[in-house]
């Protein structure tokens, strides 16, 4: 196992107590004493990752899925064709005789129905494994616990992190903060998970970017509700919605045309999320979540059957499982393409091009970059 410290790589034998034998720091993890955490080198990669190497806010949760999220996507489980190769294969002999001896027919008929029950049997156990491979290696509250909590123990708290404390950001303000009111914002990023929101506001993409950042479930808490009805006085608004590829985040632009949002028709909407065809596009591994939404009947109609298909299988891709700076930079090309509104209210279809740079981890921009924030732990 290697020391992030000195970089010494040493056996168990030569570990004594969970300590590194060439510089003495302790390990956080080790496999043969809690197998499954994984180790201090695969922990401090994953968190210069998501940090872009230590120059970006990122959230627990992003953390989480860059240590146990799957890497590699396995081949999608096959619903009907166990059933249909199982009933053909028993129901062929009894046809075959059925031939010669119509009172045989009744065979075939019952093989068919006996191979399409060992069938439907397959089917799920292939579903079964498909869900197993893309099962993040620990749940959310198993890693704060078995490795956010031990890895600070040892090495102390991660710059960059953002607080967490239950399902509140710690220290969150109470009223509208003074750089939101000093902004003359006519755009809104409005994103499904409060942990979405918060890491745009850390590293400053308000700012940088000139809107406002909401997020559905409240963020910021206290005073989202005074900043929306800011917003909805505001001629020329557009929304931009950011959020998982989901049942539950898909639905949010439409959502987000509910009475205690944005009705106004004059409005702009524009979907920045991810959906499920631009996920599939870009090869990215999803998770499976066995709590799925159900569908609303709108989302059913919005949705093309390939994506309606790949999220009936629970199939999940949070903005979580991203590094920062690729969020943050997806949002900026998306707010980008989509322009100020011209008055028409008419909203870009949505083609999901400002994801396409995920796939190569975008190409620094230039001079620096629209999505350069401030330096983890100042600000």
């Amino acid at each position: 196992m290697k020391c992030i410290h000195c970089g010494r790589t040493s056996l168990l034998r030569e570990r004594t107590r969970g300590r590194c034998p060439g510089c003495g720091h302790r390990f956080a993890f080790d496999p043969a004493a809690r197998p499954g955490a994984g180790t201090d080198a695969e922990f401090q990669e994953a968190i210069d990752r998501v940090s872009g190497g230590g120059q970006l806010w990122f959230t627990a949760r992003q953390l989480w899925l860059a240590v146990n999220a799957p890497r590699t996507i396995p081949p999608p489980p096959s619903t009907t064709g166990p059933s249909v190769l199982f009933a053909l294969g028993f129901a062929l002999p009894g046809m075959i005789l059925a031939l010669f001896e119509p009172g045989l027919l009744i065979m075939a008929v019952l093989g068919g129905l006996a191979g399409a029950a060992i069938g439907a049997g397959a089917a799920r156990d292939e579903t079964l494994k498909y869900a197993d491979q893309l099962t993040p290696r620990l749940p959310f509250n198993v890693f704060l616990s078995h490795q956010l909590t031990p890895w600070q123990e040892v090495h102390g708290d991660i710059p960059g992190l953002l607080p967490v404390r239950g399902g509140e950001v710690a220290g969150e303000p109470r009223q509208v903060p003074a750089d939101m009111a000093a902004l003359s914002v006519d755009r809104v990023v409005v994103t499904d998970r409060w942990q979405t929101a918060r890491m745009l506001v850390a590293n400053r993409f308000h700012l940088q970017h000139d809107c406002a950042v909401l997020s559905r479930d409240g963020y910021p808490k206290g005073v989202a509700d005074t900043i929306r009805e800011m917003l909805r006085r505001t001629p020329g608004l557009t929304v931009f919605a950011l959020h998982d590829a989901s049942i539950d985040g898909c639905q949010l632009p439409l959502g987000l045309r509910e009475p205690e949002w944005f009705p106004d028709p004059s409005v702009r909407i524009v979907d920045l999320g991810l959906r499920p065809e631009t996920v599939m596009r870009l090869r990215l591994p999803p998770i499976i979540d066995k709590d799925t939404t159900s569908w609303s009947e709108r989302l059913g109609e919005l949705l093309p059957y390939e994506d309606r298909q790949w999220l009936d299988v629970g199939n999940v891709y949070e903005l979580a499982a991203l590094p920062s700076e690729q969020v943050m930079r997806a949002v900026y090309e998306g707010m980008a393409a989509a322009g100020r509104d011209n008055g028409s209210g008419r909203a870009p279809a949505y083609d999901g091009a400002h994801w396409a740079g995920v796939a190569d981890g975008f190409r620094p921009l230039a001079g620096g970059g629209a999505d350069t924030a401030v330096v983890a732990g100042s600000g």
